[in-house]
C-alpha cells in the first residue's frame, strides 16, 4: 500500500498539511532551518537532479554570462510559491520561448529591420494574414557553474509597502527558489549558415536583451549580468555600513534590493504627502513597477542594479561593511528623451532625500550605532551610515544655516512633488494627502535638525532611544510608540548627515548634520499622547535642535 508521505513535496498539493513549501515556519530558523519544507523540498529537488548541465545539440552557438546576485524564472506550476523552471534532466534553465521574447523586444532597438527574419512574424501573401518563421532557434539557458548550494537556493520575499509606509499591517515572508550567482550558458542556432559578421550582430541584440535583466522580479534588482549595456539613468558611487540580512538559516547575505526598497518606499512617502493614496501607488507603480491584482504585475520605467568588488564587501555574521559600490538606476521602458530628463532630475532628488534623512537596508532609521552611539560598549548593531564618493559628493545638499535647510525642503522637495504630480503625471493634488502614517505632509511629518561641526560627531538623539534616566538636557523615549518596538514601526527616524558647505565652487565637509523626523500620532491618547506631547515640548524648548519643516 502506497505511503502518501513518501512523495517528494514537489508532486504533493499545496495544501495545508501536505505541502506548503512557501511558508517559512517561525519556530524552524537557525540551524533548525533545515526542517523547513523549502529546504527539504531543494533536497529532494538535488537528490534528483543531474550534476552536469545539459549539452546543447550540434550546431548550437553558445555564449556565457554571469549574474551578478540571483536569477529566478518563476515556472507557474505552484501557485504558492516562485520558483525556476525545471527540464527533464532537474537542471533549471531559461526556456527558449522566454529567450525569444527577450530577444525581440531588444531587436526592436537595435536591428529593428530584421525582426522578421530573427524571429518571423505576420505577413501578407496574396491578401492573406500567413506566419512566416524565423531563421534563429532560441534554446534557452542553463546554469554551468556550482549553483546546488541549497542553502543559496532558498530565497526569501517579503512584501513590506503596507508595513513600512501606508499603516500598521500584517506583514509576512516567504519562500521562493532562486539561483545566487549563477553563470548561465546560453544557446541560438540558425536553419540557415551565417557570417561570422551577422553572428556577431546577434550576440549584440542578445547582449541587448540582458542589459535589461532577464526571468522575474527584475527591476528589484534580479537578473542582471555583470557588465549590462542597459541605458542607465544615473549611476552612484557610494560606500556604506549596517545590519546584515539574514536567511532563515542564519546565513547573512547583502541583498542589493535594498536600494530599489528604500527609494520605492520614499517615492510613496513623499507622493502620498500631495495627493491621495490611489493617485500615489498609481504613479509609483508606474516609476518602479508592482502588482495590478488581476491584471497581474506592471513594469516600471525604472529598475535598480548595483555592482561591487566582493573584495570591497566585508559581510560579517551581523555587519556588512562596503568599501565601494556602484547603484545604477535603470532606464527600463522609456522611449521619449524628453520624460528620461524628467526622470533623471526626479531620481536625482529621491536619492538626495533618500541618503539626507535615512539610508539603505536593514534598520536604515537609525545612524549606525557602532559609528555614531556615545555608549561604546554597547552590544547590539543597529542602524546603518552611507555616503557618496567621488564625483558623487557632488549630490550632498550644501547648507550654510536653518534657513537653507527650510528652503531646501520646500524648494526641493515638496514643490517639485507637487509638480511632478501635475505636470508629469497629469493628475490631481489632494490638500489632505494620503491617510499613511509616512506620508511626508506638512500636518504629519516635522524634521529637527543641529548643525555639528565636529568631523568625528557623536549623536545626541541616539541617547533619548537608549538611556532610561531624563535630565535637564536629555529625555528618554525608550521602548515608546515613538521608538517603537517589537512588530511595531516606530514613528523617528535618525540620520548623521555629512556637512557640507561651499567655498570657492568646491564643497567642503565641516562635519555633520544630525537630523530627526518625526510622524507624530495623530490618534494617540493617555499615556502615548502625554509622552508624545512632552517629547515635542523638549525638542522646541530644551533640545540642541530646532525644527526645519
Amino acid at each position: 500500500m502506497m505511503n502518501a508521505d513518501r512523495v517528494p513535496l514537489a508532486f504533493r498539493a499545496q495544501i495545508e498539511g501536505r505541502s506548503q513549501v512557501q511558508r517559512i515556519n517561525p519556530d524552524l530558523k537557525g540551524d533548525d532551518a533545515a526542517h523547513n519544507q523549502a529546504y527539504i523540498w531543494v533536497k529532494e529537488w538535488l537528490r534528483g537532479a543531474l550534476q552536469d548541465a545539459p549539452e546543447f545539440p550540434e550546431g548550437v552557438k553558445t555564449k556565457e554570462y554571469q549574474i551578478s546576485w540571483r536569477f529566478v524564472t518563476n515556472s507557474g506550476q505552484d501557485d504558492s510559491i516562485i520558483r525556476p523552471v525545471i527540464s527533464g534532466t532537474g537542471c533549471p534553465f531559461y526556456p527558449g520561448s522566454s529567450m525569444k521574447g527577450a530577444f525581440r523586444r531588444a531587436c526592436k532597438q537595435v536591428f529593428p529591420q530584421r525582426i522578421l527574419q530573427y524571429c518571423g512574424g505576420e505577413v501578407v501573401v496574396d491578401g492573406t494574414r500567413q506566419t512566416q518563421p524565423g531563421i534563429l532557434r532560441f534554446h534557452g539557458a542553463y546554469p554551468v557553474n556550482h549553483w546546488k548550494d541549497k542553502s543559496d537556493l532558498v530565497d526569501l520575499v517579503h512584501p513590506q509597502q503596507n508595513w513600512q509606509v501606508e499603516e500598521q499591517a500584517a506583514h509576512s515572508a516567504f519562500f521562493m527558489m532562486s539561483l545566487f550567482q549563477p553563470t548561465l550558458r546560453f544557446g541560438i542556432s540558425s536553419n540557415q549558415p551565417l557570417s561570422e559578421a551577422e553572428w556577431a550582430d546577434i550576440w549584440q541584440v542578445w547582449e541587448t536583451a540582458l542589459g535589461y535583466g532577464i526571468g522575474s522580479r527584475v527591476s528589484a534588482g534580479y537578473g542582471h549580468v555583470m557588465d549590462s549595456t542597459v541605458p542607465r539613468l544615473l549611476s552612484i558611487r557610494l560606500r556604506g555600513e549596517g545590519l546584515i540580512s539574514r536567511r532563515v538559516n542564519g546565513d547573512g547575505e547583502f541583498r542589493p534590493n535594498l536600494f530599489k526598497a528604500a527609494l520605492r518606499g520614499h517615492t510613496l512617502r513623499l507622493l502620498g504627502g500631495v495627493t491621495t493614496a490611489e493617485i500615489a501607488q498609481t504613479i509609483t507603480k508606474r516609476l518602479w513597477g508592482g502588482f495590478a491584482g488581476r491584471d497581474g504585475s506592471v513594469m516600471g520605467e525604472l529598475g535598480v542594479a548595483f555592482r561591487c568588488d566582493r573584495r570591497q564587501l566585508d559581510e560579517g555574521p551581523q555587519w556588512f561593511k562596503l568599501q565601494e559600490g556602484q547603484l545604477d538606476v535603470l532606464l527600463l521602458n522609456v522611449r521619449d528623451e524628453e520624460r528620461r530628463q524628467r526622470l533623471r532630475t526626479f531620481v536625482i532628488r529621491l536619492i538626495k532625500f533618500s541618503m539626507m534623512l535615512g539610508g539603505f537596508g536593514k534598520s536604515w532609521r537609525r545612524a549606525s550605532h557602532r559609528r555614531f552611539f556615545s555608549d561604546e560598549d554597547y552590544r547590539r548593531d543597529i542602524g546603518c551610515h552611507w555616503e557618496f564618493l567621488g564625483r558623487e559628493r557632488g549630490l550632498y545638499q550644501p547648507f550654510r544655516n536653518l534657513d537653507d535647510i527650510r528652503r531646501y525642503f520646500m524648494r526641493g522637495v515638496y514643490q517639485p512633488m507637487q509638480d511632478w504630480v501635475t505636470q508629469d503625471e497629469g493628475q490631481r493634488l489632494d490638500i489632505r494627502g494620503a491617510n499613511w502614517r509616512e506620508a511626508w505632509h506638512p500636518d504629519r511629518v516635522q524634521v529637527w535638525a543641529r548643525f555639528d561641526d565636529d568631523r568625528e560627531a557623536i549623536s545626541t538623539a541616539l541617547d533619548w532611544f537608549h538611556q532610561e534616566q531624563d535630565s535637564l538636557s536629555h529625555r528618554s523615549i525608550k521602548h515608546t510608540h515613538l521608538t517603537g518596538k517589537l512588530n511595531q514601526i516606530g514613528r523617528i527616524w535618525q540620520r548623521m548627515y555629512p556637512w557640507y558647505v561651499k567655498r570657492d565652487g568646491r564643497l567642503i565637509q565641516r562635519g555633520f548634520i544630525e537630523f530627526v523626523t518625526i510622524f507624530p500620532d495623530l490618534q494617540a491618547t493617555g499615556n502615548d499622547l502625554a509622552i508624545q506631547q512632552e517629547f515635542l515640548r523638549f525638542l522646541d524648548d530644551i533640545s540642541e535642535f530646532d525644527r526645519v519643516w
